[in-house]
């Protein structure tokens, strides 16, 4: 039988424990965040965005996966927050529901989310023969600031149909239309892939929306905005010129809150492994440390510490892997009957 809700709060309860700095990153944030989003949603969030991707993605139909964080000067080829969640989604859409994975992320950013997909063992290929064969990824540079973005966004859905749009540690605008790091200060929309026009117009046409973040400012969370808001440091004044809140106002269908938005992306994965009966859509250890090195070789950085290290937001490599065995162990468990015989 495939896992229920009791294992999709497990699955949360992993994925949402907060491992923060004594100082410099907000703390005692993530719980509340994931509370806020679980009362706006009223099921266990890594299950049911994974029940909602069963649903919808059908063998062979495209998905697009957006992530990519961070910007020059301090993260030039981003963070590594992002890709390897990315990496996550792509392995489970093809193992575990035959789903074709799209990449978008800006250039600079592209070249450690290509090499954590393919760490995951999923090829990122030409378009011909993306359409050719399944097992592989396409991936696709999305244009920096607004005006292009908007374009982008009506020509990506419009040649893909994708079945589904799922966003992992991407950056949303506020209230005012700037984007802000957690610690409340700016960047630019005219240096960021505008990706939340995808999400607008995804969800204009009814195709199912699914956003991944840990923060606040990452597309989605603005399914708990106002929550949001009140929780964050600088969720009612960043520290930039305009003044406003670091909180975007960017909704998707489904919001997934977790304390690294790759956790997030890894919950999801063990659901859809939990539903479809299948583990190996979840991929292992060694795959996740694979992941995570071969990620860090690309250019990507720890996003806490700025620098090429095989960590996730201030979290070691070892713990990742203990994080894809913790949710293998939930999985495999909650898919297992035994009768002790006494």
């Amino acid at each position: 039988m495939p896992i229920d809700e009791i294992v999709g709060d497990s699955i949360d309860r992993i994925i949402s424990i907060e491992m923060r700095f004594g100082a410099g990153l907000p703390r005692g944030v993530i719980h509340r965040l994931y509370d806020a989003t679980r009362q706006k949603h009223g099921q266990p969030l890594c299950f049911m965005a994974a029940q909602a991707l069963q649903k919808r993605v059908a063998r062979g139909r495209n998905v697009l996966v957006v992530t990519g964080a961070g910007m020059p000067p301090g993260l030039p080829k981003g963070e590594t927050d992002g890709p390897p969640g990315a990496a996550a989604i792509a392995h489970a859409l093809d193992v575990g529901l035959g789903g074709k994975p799209i990449l978008i992320s800006e250039d600079r950013n592209m070249p450690p989310v290509i090499a954590a997909v393919e760490a995951a063992g999923v090829a990122v290929v030409d378009e011909g023969l993306f359409k050719q064969r399944g097992g592989v990824a396409l991936a696709i540079e999305m244009p920096l600031g607004p005006e292009a973005g908007k374009k982008a966004a009506t020509e990506y859905l419009d040649r893909y149909d994708p079945a589904a749009v799922i966003f992992i540690e991407k950056a949303g605008p506020n209230e005012k239309g700037v984007f802000h790091s957690i610690n409340g200060s700016v960047r630019e929309p005219k240096l960021m892939a505008n990706a939340h026009f995808i999400a607008e117009a995804a969800r204009s046409r009814g195709i199912l929306t699914i956003g991944v973040g840990d923060g606040g400012n990452e597309i989605g969370c603005g399914v708990i905005a106002e929550a949001a808001r009140d929780i964050q440091p600088y969720g009612r004044r960043c520290q930039c010129p305009c003044q406003g809140s670091i909180i975007t106002v960017c909704e998707t269908d489904i919001l997934v809150m977790a304390s690294v938005s790759n956790w997030g992306a890894y919950g999801i994965a063990a659901a859809i492994a939990g539903l479809t009966e299948n583990r190996e859509a979840l991929h292992d250890e060694a795959t996740e440390r694979r992941v995570i090195e071969r990620c860090v070789a690309a250019g990507a950085m720890d996003g806490a510490y700025a620098r090429l290290i095989p960590y996730a937001d201030g979290t070691r490599l070892e713990v990742q892997t203990s994080l894809i065995t913790l949710l293998h162990e939930v999985v495999g468990n909650g898919l297992r009957s035994y009768d002790r015989g006494f």
